[in-house]
C-alpha cells in the first residue's frame, strides 16, 4: 500500500511526475480574459468553476506526458502527424462549451440540449493552412468522438431535412462575439509560450491562423455548413476503418490518447507517470542477491531481450525472473507500462502487495472487486471507514484512468479491448509498447486460452508489445500455441539440477476417497500431531462437507479454515488473513492449521503447509496444489496424498483427463516428484482423443474470437452485444444472500456502500441462471443488487442446494 505520508488526493508521490504547471509556469502566458468561460461546474458552493483555459492546459499537459511515454508511436501506427493532430484536437475539444447556454448550465441553469464537441468542429477552420485536409479529418475525429461514438453523433446531427441545419446554426449563434475574439486571442497569443512549456515545439508546427476579423467572419457565416461538411467527411473516413490495419491502429491511438488526456485532466490525477526505471543490480540488492548468486534461469531472463517463455519449478523465483526480464526491456527507456497478469483475485491482491515494495506508489490493481481489496488494506492501515472508502475509490479510479505504470490484472481485463467495452480505445492505447507478464498460464481452459493468445498475437503484431510467459508446467499442446502467438521468443528452462533440487514432494496414492472414515481420521491425526494440512476438494459442496467432518473430529483444536469462491468479500479476506498468518511464507505467527479449499488455492495465497490430501484432478491442477506444500523446503520432502476416487471429474474436469492423470501418478506412487518430468507426463495425458478434443475446442474458440472481436476491431464503435457476450463468458455475477439483506441496507443507509458491497457473493453466470430457474432469485427486488434465497454462513459461505 501507499504509506500514509504519501497519500494525497490528486497526486500520489513515488511515481515520476512534474508539478501541475510545469517547470516554466512563470513564463506561461495565460488568457486571463477567458477566466469567466468555464469548462467545469464548481465543486464547492461559492467557488468558481474550472475555466476552459485551465482544463485545456491540463489536458495538453497530460498529452505531452503521453508523448514522452511513446515518442515513436506515430511511426509505429503509420501516421506521422498523430501528435500534431492530437495537440490541436486537445486544444479545441471543448471550445463548444463557450456558448451562453452551456455556460448557464454550468452555473445551475437548464441543461444545454446539444453536444458541445460538435460545435467545437467549427473552430478547426481557424487553423487555416496550419494543417492539411487529411490531417483536419483526424483533428475532427479527435474532437467530436472524445465523448460519444460515431453512430450516436451521426444519428443526432446528420439526418435529412432542415431541422439539423437549424440546430447547428442555433448552436453557433449562441457564442457571443466577445467570446469568439477571446478564443482567437488565446490561440494567437498563447501558442508560443504554451508549446514551449509543453516541450512540443519539435512535434507541433507553428500555426498559421486566420486573421481575427476573417476568423470571426468565417465562424459567423460558415460554422453550421462547416460542421456538417466535417461530419460527412468523418462518416466516410470512419467507414474506411477496417483496412489497412495501420489506419485502425492510428485511429485507436487517436481516441485512446484523447480519452486518457481528457479524463485524467478532469480527475485532477496529476502528471501521467512513466515506469520507474529500476536497475537489475538494485533490484537484486533488495532481495539480498547478486547476478552471481541467482539461478541460471533467472540470469537468462535478465539477459533476454524481447518475448520469453520460462519453465521452472514452483518456488524457484519465477516472479523475480519476470521482474529482471522487465528491467531488461526498460533498459533503452522505451517501456511505458508493465502489466502483470494472474488468473485469480487472491493471487492478484497478493502480487499487488508484493509489487508495491518494488514500485512504491506506482502499482494499480484491476479486477472486479479491487476496490474492496484496497478498502480492506486501508482499514488495516487504521484509516476510518469513510476515508478508507474515499481513498480506495480514488485508487480504483486512477487504475481505471490508466494512470499507474505498473498494473496487476487478469487477462480478462485485457479482453475488454477486443470486446469493445466502452473506453476500449484508451485501454488498448495503454498497451502500445507495453511488457506483459503471464503468470501460471496453464490455469485457463482451452476456450479462454484461445481468446487470450489471439489477443497476445494481435498486440505483438500491431502494438509492439512484449510478453513473458511462465509456468511450472508447459505441455506440448500449449507450447505450440504459445510459439504461434509470441513469434520469435527466448525459451528458458530451469536446469535439470534445479528441478532435482526442488524434489520436495513424495507422491502417495490413497485408494478410495476422502470421505471414508479411515481417511478423515488420518487427516485429523496429522493435524493433532502438529502438522498443517491442506485438504483440496474439486467442488464447493465437497469442501463444505469436508470442513464440517473435520471440525467435528477436531473440535476447534486446531482451527479449520474453509476457502472457496462462494464467500462474500468480507469473510473471504478474513479467512485468507487467518491462513496467511498461520501458514504464510515468512509469517512470524506460524501455527498448525487445517485449510480445506477448492481449486482457488492452486494459484492464490503464498502459503506453505506440511502435508496435502486431494481429490483426483488433472495433473496440471494437482501440480499447483502440490506447490502449496513444503514451499520453502523447510523439510527434505513432504507427503502429497492423492485419492483415487471420485474419478468422474465431478463436472469440473474431463473424466478422461482425471483417469489418465491417475494412471501416470500410480506409476510413480511412493516416489519423489521430479518437476522436470511433468511436461513429459502431461504430453502422455494430452494425447490421442484428449489432444484432439483440446485442439478442437481451442481452434473453434480461436476462430470465433477472431471473427467476432479482432477482425472487427475498430474505434468509435463500442458494442453492447459484445459487452454482453464478454460478461457472460468471463465475469461472475455478485448476489446478496437474503439473510444479509438487512445488514446491507443498514450500511447503505449509513452511507457506507463499500461495507455493503463486502456482503456480496460472486457466482458464475451459469449458476445464477440455474438459481433463477429454480425460483431462488427474488425477481421482484430489482434494485442495484440481485437477492437470492440461498442460505449463507460465515463459516461455510453460500450453501447452494439448500433453501433458507
Amino acid at each position: 500500500m501507499i504509506p500514509h505520508r504519501l497519500r494525497k488526493k490528486g497526486h500520489i508521490l513515488g511515481c515520476s511526475s512534474i508539478p501541475l504547471w510545469g517547470s516554466t509556469m512563470t513564463d506561461l502566458l495565460w488568457p486571463a480574459w477567458l477566466d469567466d468561460v468555464w469548462a467545469k461546474s464548481p465543486v464547492e458552493d461559492g467557488k468558481p468553476g474550472e475555466s476552459l483555459a485551465l482544463h485545456t492546459w491540463q489536458v495538453l499537459q497530460r498529452l505531452s506526458e503521453l508523448v514522452v511515454l511513446r515518442p515513436d508511436l506515430p511511426q509505429v501506427v503509420g501516421f506521422p502527424g498523430l501528435w500534431e493532430a492530437l495537440f490541436w484536437a486537445c486544444w479545441l475539444h471543448d471550445f463548444g462549451k463557450a456558448t451562453r447556454g452551456f455556460q448557464a448550465f454550468l452555473r445551475e441553469g437548464p441543461r444545454w440540449a446539444h453536444r458541445h464537441e460538435v460545435l467545437s468542429l467549427a473552430f478547426i477552420d481557424w487553423l487555416g493552412e496550419t494543417i492539411g485536409a487529411e490531417e483536419a479529418v483526424w483533428v475532427a475525429a479527435g474532437i467530436v468522438f472524445h465523448h460519444r461514438d460515431a453512430v450516436e453523433i451521426a444519428m443526432r446531427y446528420l439526418g435529412p431535412g432542415e431541422a439539423h441545419a437549424e440546430v447547428l446554426e442555433s448552436m453557433a449563434d449562441d457564442v457571443e462575439d466577445l467570446v469568439l475574439v477571446g478564443l482567437w486571442r488565446w490561440l494567437h497569443e498563447c501558442y508560443p509560450s504554451w508549446i514551449k512549456s509543453l516541450s512540443l515545439h519539435s512535434t507541433v508546427r507553428q500555426p498559421v491562423l486566420l486573421p481575427l476579423e476573417e476568423a470571426v467572419g468565417v465562424f459567423r457565416r460558415n460554422a453550421a455548413a462547416s460542421i456538417r461538411s466535417r461530419l460527412l467527411d468523418l462518416r466516410r473516413w470512419e467507414r474506411q476503418l477496417t483496412a489497412p490495419k495501420n489506419l485502425v491502429m492510428a485511429a485507436l491511438a487517436l481516441r485512446g490518447h484523447m480519452t486518457i488526456s481528457d479524463h485524467t485532466a478532469s480527475a485532477h490525477a496529476g502528471a501521467v507517470p512513466g515506469l520507474p526505471l529500476v536497475k537489475p543490480d538494485d533490484l537484486m540488492a533488495r532481495w539480498g542477491l547478486s547476478e552471481a548468486s541467482i539461478y541460471p534461469h533467472q540470469r537468462a531472463c535478465l539477459h533476454a531481450k524481447g518475448s520469453a517463455i520460462l519453465v521452472a519449478p514452483t518456488g524457484s523465483g519465477k516472479t523475480e525472473a519476470a521482474l529482471l526480464w522487465a528491467c531488461t526491456q526498460a533498459k533503452d527507456g522505451k517501456l511505458p507500462r508493465l502489466f502483470y497478469t494472474l488468473p485469480y483475485q487472491a493471487s492478484m491482491n497478493a502480487m499487488y502487495d508484493r509489487l508495491q515494495k518494488t514500485f512504491p506508489g506506482c502499482v494499480g490493481l484491476e479486477h472486479s472487486r479491487s476496490v474492496l481489496a484496497l478498502y480492506r488494506r486501508l482499514l488495516e492501515d487504521n484509516y476510518d471507514r469513510r476515508e478508507a472508502a474515499r481513498l480506495a475509490r480514488w485508487e480504483k479510479n486512477l487504475a481505471r484512468l490508466h494512470y499507474y505504470p505498473v498494473r496487476v490484472l487478469s487477462p480478462y481485463q485485457m479482453l475488454k479491448g477486443p470486446y469493445r467495452i466502452k473506453g476500449y480505445e484508451a485501454l488498448l492505447t495503454d498497451f502500445f509498447g507495453g511488457a506483459f507478464v503471464f503468470d501460471e498460464v496453464h490455469a485457463y481452459e482451452a476456450n479462454r486460452m484461445a481468446a487470450i493468445l489471439a489477443t497476445v498475437k494481435y498486440l505483438r503484431d500491431h502494438f509492439g508489445a512484449r510478453f513473458f510467459v511462465m509456468s511450472a508446467t508447459l505441455p506440448g499442446l500449449l507450447r505450440a500455441r504459445l510459439a504461434s502467438a509470441l513469434g520469435p521468443a527466448h525459451v528458458i528452462e530451469a536446469a535439470p539440477e534445479v528441478f532435482a533440487a526442488f524434489q520436495r514432494h513424495r507422491l502417495i496414492i490413497r485408494e478410495g476417497e476422502l470421505f471414508e472414515e479411515r481417511w478423515l481420521d488420518q487427516v485429523a491425526h496429522e493435524v493433532l500431531e502438529g502438522r498443517s494440512v491442506l485438504v483440496c476438494c474439486n467442488t464447493v459442496k465437497r469442501a463444505q462437507r469436508a470442513c464440517g467432518e473435520l471440525e467435528r473430529r477436531l473440535a476447534g483444536r486446531p482451527e479449520v479454515v474453509l476457502l472457496h469462491g462462494r464467500f462474500n468479500g468480507r469473510d473471504r479476506l478474513c479467512k485468507e488473513k487467518v491462513v496467511q498468518d498461520a501458514s504464510g511464507v515468512g509469517s512470524s505467527a506460524r501455527r498448525p492449521v487445517v485449510v480445506v479449499a477448492t481449486q482457488v488455492v492452486e494459484v492464490s495465497l503464498d502459503i506453505d503447509l506440511d502435508v496435502m490430501y486431494s481429490d483426483p484432478a488433472p495433473l496440471e491442477a494437482l501440480i499447483q496444489r502440490f506447490g502449496r506444500i513444503n514451499r520453502r523446503r523447510r523439510r527434505e520432502w513432504a507427503p502429497v496424498n492423492v485419492f483415487t476416487e471420485p474419478v468422474d471429474g465431478q463436472q469440473i474436469y474431463a473424466a478422461d483427463l482425471v483417469r489418465r492423470s491417475l494412471e501416470v501418478l500410480k506409476e510413480n506412487d511412493g516416489k519423489l516428484i521430479d518437476e522436470g518430468m511433468i511436461t513429459a507426463w502431461l504430453d502422455r495425458i494430452y494425447a490421442d482423443d484428449a489432444a484432439a478434443r483440446w485442439t478442437r475446442e481451442y481452434d473453434e474458440a480461436y476462430d470465433n474470437f477472431m471473427a467476432a472481436c479482432l477482425e472487427t476491431l475498430r474505434p468509435f464503435d463500442a458494442s453492447e452485444e459484445l459487452e454482453e457476450m464478454f460478461y457472460q463468458a468471463f465475469d461472475s455475477i455478485e448476489v446478496l444472500p437474503a439473510c444479509l439483506e438487512s445488514e446491507y441496507q443498514q450500511h447503505m443507509s449509513a452511507g457506507e456502500p463499500l461495507e455493503a458491497a463486502q456482503l456480496l457473493v460472486p457466482i458464475t453466470w451459469r449458476r445464477y441462471c440455474a438459481l433463477r430457474q429454480q425460483g431462488l432469485v427474488e425477481e421482484e427486488k430489482r434494485g442495484p443488487v440481485r437477492v437470492v434465497d440461498v442460505p449463507y454462513t460465515t463459516e461455510m459461505g453460500l450453501l447452494v442446494g439448500m433453501t433458507s
